[in-house]
């Protein structure tokens, strides 16, 4: 009977103590992971009685400002439906996104990196003040873009190739925050999925704007120069298949530039069996496919760009056959990128072959007014010697003067670019540029992408390219 209520004990003593484990687990370890769920009511309650900083553009204009009504505090939105995707939202009921959820610390005050006052409150049990996020987020930037998105379903972004800096991130369609939790419903249920934020998170077949990684791959490897020859024949027939030409154009002799001017599918396939699959592989992961670009926005919110199956992104190592390898070179086969990433590709032929850490925030400003943090830039990848990429930059400036970006050229400003078109088999097209300007010294890159469209990436994405690069050189200061 004794060991009986012994082992009863026992085992009572070392369930309390895994309770006690657990519960320590999740106060301790878990604490901000459960505080920040969108079920925690409790939490975000407690955080709306806090008058949250302001989100303010690269030109100090409000985005996003705090209202008071019945005790507590709601976010008005100044200049409109500006980046909703980017911004996110702040919601009671649904939690946050965007940069109100990475930011949450400081634009409700809890930080431990907003001065001196923000531990006196700590201490005496105060209600802390919400510190502001300045962004580089370019207002004007930002609006055009959305106003080229107007009536379609695509994305935009525009980064500062020399620092990494944000200039704008448009999705469309899109959707107006200060009506969230009335839409919700509807904007949840959206087919066209207003609430995507495509800019970071839309995954597109990029077409022929990935020539110009296949392009940096073949030239930095020395496996071609500018000049190489080839001859087009319409087909290039490959490992018991064959890579042909947009439309079913014949070329005939060309040399590479040529063959990035007027986008050649035939000589780039050929180019990609030169690299082999670990050299355009690799030179893919130079640019920063197959991680994360570091944008700090909530999990899921930025995704990795690369070749994807059934299952998802595929290792770097995935077998490809040299049928596979041409189509990848192209920009077709199993590859998924995002604009982020394609915006990322051409600010590292801007930069001189090295891709910045894209960042949104410029300042925090505490409470006081004082900057508490400024933006570092820093470098991410170097995706090219810095030769190469003079070499891709003239080659891309061709592609404008006189090949198949011809309506994204701009009076007085040189611009670099290349078109993608990539054939859905529905009768649509995903139409594609990537572009940087002014060539001889960059201060915007961009990437369009425009969704089911009938039109080619010169026709349906250059000229709102163009519209973009034409207000962001317009304005007196960039990020």
């Amino acid at each position: 009977m004794n060991k009986a209520i012994s082992r009863v004990f026992i085992i009572g003593v070392v369930l309390f103590m895994a309770l006690v484990i657990n519960l320590t687990w999740i106060m301790a370890v878990r604490a901000n992971w459960f505080s920040d769920r969108p079920q925690n009511k409790l939490a975000l309650a407690k955080e709306m009685k806090i008058e949250r900083g302001n989100i303010l553009g690269f030109d100090g204009s409000t985005i996003a400002g705090s209202v008071s009504r019945s005790g507590y505090y709601y976010r008005d939105y100044p200049q409109g439906t500006l980046a909703p995707q980017l911004i996110g939202y702040d919601s009671l009921r649904y939690g946050r996104t965007g940069i109100e959820a990475a930011m949450n610390d400081y634009l409700t005050g809890q930080s431990t990196n907003l001065g001196v006052q923000s531990w006196v409150d700590k201490l005496l049990g105060r209600r802390p003040q919400g510190a502001s996020v300045k962004l580089t987020l370019v207002p004007a930037v930002q609006k055009a873009a959305q106003k080229a998105l107007s009536g379609q379903r695509g994305a935009i972004i525009a980064l500062d190739p020399k620092t990494g800096a944000l200039i704008a991130a448009a999705s469309a369609p899109t959707y107006d925050p200060a009506n969230l939790d009335d839409q919700w419903a509807r904007l949840s249920a959206d087919g066209n999925a207003p609430l995507l934020s495509r800019s970071t998170q839309g995954l597109y077949v990029p077409g022929s704007a990935f020539k110009v990684v296949t392009a940096a791959g073949g030239l930095d490897y020395g496996k071609v120069t500018p000049r190489t020859p080839f001859v087009d024949t319409g087909t290039y027939v490959v490992f018991g298949g064959k890579v042909t030409n947009y439309g079913g154009e014949v070329f005939g002799p060309n040399d590479f530039t040529t063959a990035l001017t007027l986008s050649i599918n035939t000589t780039f396939g050929k180019v990609g069996n030169l690299l082999q699959r670990k050299r355009l592989v690799a030179t893919m992961q130079r640019f920063g496919f197959y991680q994360t670009p570091p944008l700090p926005l909530p999990a899921g919110e930025v995704v990795p760009s690369g070749r994807y199956g059934a299952k998802g992104i595929l290792p770097p190592d995935a077998f490809m056959d040299p049928l596979a390898v041409a189509w990848a070179a192209v920009g077709q086969e199993k590859l998924l990128a995002t604009p982020l990433q394609m915006a990322l590709v051409a600010a590292g032929v801007a930069n001189g072959g090295v891709v910045m850490k894209p960042y949104y925030a410029q300042q925090v400003i505490a409470p006081s007014g004082t900057v508490v943090q400024r933006a570092q830039p820093q470098q991410w990848k170097v995706a090219m010697k810095p030769a190469v990429a003079a070499q891709l930059n003239t080659m891309m400036q061709r592609v404008v003067t006189a090949g198949t970006g011809t309506s994204a050229a701009l009076q007085g400003i040189q611009v670099a670019g290349k078109t993608g078109t990539a054939e859905k088999g529905d009768g649509t097209n995903l139409a594609w540029f990537i572009a940087f300007a002014p060539a001889n010294d960059p201060k915007i890159a961009i990437a369009v992408v425009i969704e089911g469209t009938q039109s080619t990436g010169g026709e349906a994405a250059a000229p709102l390219a163009a519209e973009v690069i034409k207000t962001a050189l317009a304005q007196t200061a960039l990020p």
